[in-house]
C-alpha cells in the first residue's frame, strides 16, 4: 500500500500555468531580483483559479438558481474582496527573500497527473479516509450522511485556508499591525466559507447536492 497522502487539488489553467512556470524559473534565474509584478499577476491567477474550483464549480455544477445560490454567491464575493486586499497587501511587502520563499511554496503544492498540472494539498491520514468515506457513502446513495458532510466540508475549509492562505502569508514577513489585518482577512474568509457550507449545503435536495458532492469528490488525488 502507498504511504503516499491523498490530496485535494484544483487543475492549473493555461494563465495559470505559464504565469507560474514564469515566475518559477524567474526566481531560480535572478534570486536577488525583484518580480513583484509577476508575483501580483500570479496570485491574481492563483485566486482565480482557486474561487474557481471551490466556489463556481460547485454552483454551477448544482445549476440551482434563488436564495441559496444568492447567499453562496454572496459569501464567494466576500471572500474574492478579502483575498485580493490580502494579495496587494502581501505583494507589497515581499522582497526578493520574500518572494524566494514563495516560490518554494508554490513549488511544494504543484503535482502533475498525466500532463496536468494541479495545485494541491495532502490531507492526513485520518482526514483523507473520513472525507473519502463521508463522499463515498453518499454517493452511494446511503442515507444518513448530511451531519457528516457539513462536517468534513468545514474541516477541508480550514485545511484550505491552512494550505493556500497560511503557506502563502507565512512567507512573508509582517509587523504587528499587517499581522491583524491578515488575521481579520483570513476571519472574514473563513466566515464566508463556513456559511456557504453549514448554511448552503443543507438547503440543497439531494438531486442539487449529489453534484456538489461529486465535483469535491472528483478534487480528491489519490496516490498514483
Amino acid at each position: 500500500m502507498s504511504s503516499q497522502p491523498v490530496r485535494v487539488a484544483f487543475p492549473a489553467s493555461d494563465a495559470l500555468h505559464e504565469r507560474l512556470d514564469q515566475f518559477l524559473r524567474e526566481a531560480a534565474a535572478s534570486p536577488v531580483a525583484d518580480q513583484s509584478a509577476l508575483l501580483n499577476v500570479l496570485l491574481d491567477d492563483f485566486l482565480n483559479d482557486l474561487l474557481a474550483a471551490f466556489f463556481d464549480g460547485p454552483i454551477e455544477a448544482v445549476g440551482v438558481q434563488g436564495g441559496v445560490a444568492t447567499m453562496v454567491q454572496g459569501g464567494v464575493k466576500i471572500i474574492n474582496k478579502a483575498a485580493r486586499a490580502l494579495v496587494r497587501n502581501l505583494v507589497g511587502k515581499a522582497g526578493p527573500a520574500e518572494q524566494q520563499a514563495l516560490a518554494a511554496h508554490f513549488r511544494s503544492l504543484t503535482i502533475e497527473r498525466e500532463g496536468r498540472l494541479y495545485l494541491a494539498f495532502p490531507l492526513d491520514g485520518d482526514g483523507g479516509a473520513e472525507l473519502q468515506r463521508v463522499f463515498e457513502g453518499y454517493l452511494s446513495g446511503e442515507s444518513g450522511y448530511s451531519r457528516d458532510l457539513v462536517t468534513v466540508m468545514c474541516r477541508l475549509c480550514d485545511d484550505a485556508l491552512r494550505h493556500y492562505f497560511d503557506g502563502l502569508v507565512g512567507c512573508v514577513k509582517l509587523n504587528a499591525f499587517n499581522r491583524g489585518v491578515v488575521a481579520t482577512a483570513r476571519k472574514t474568509i473563513q466566515k464566508a466559507a463556513y456559511m456557504a457550507v453549514e448554511k448552503g449545503l443543507p438547503a440543497l435536495g439531494r438531486p442539487h447536492k449529489e453534484p456538489v458532492v461529486r465535483h469535491f469528490s472528483g478534487m480528491l488525488l489519490t496516490p498514483a
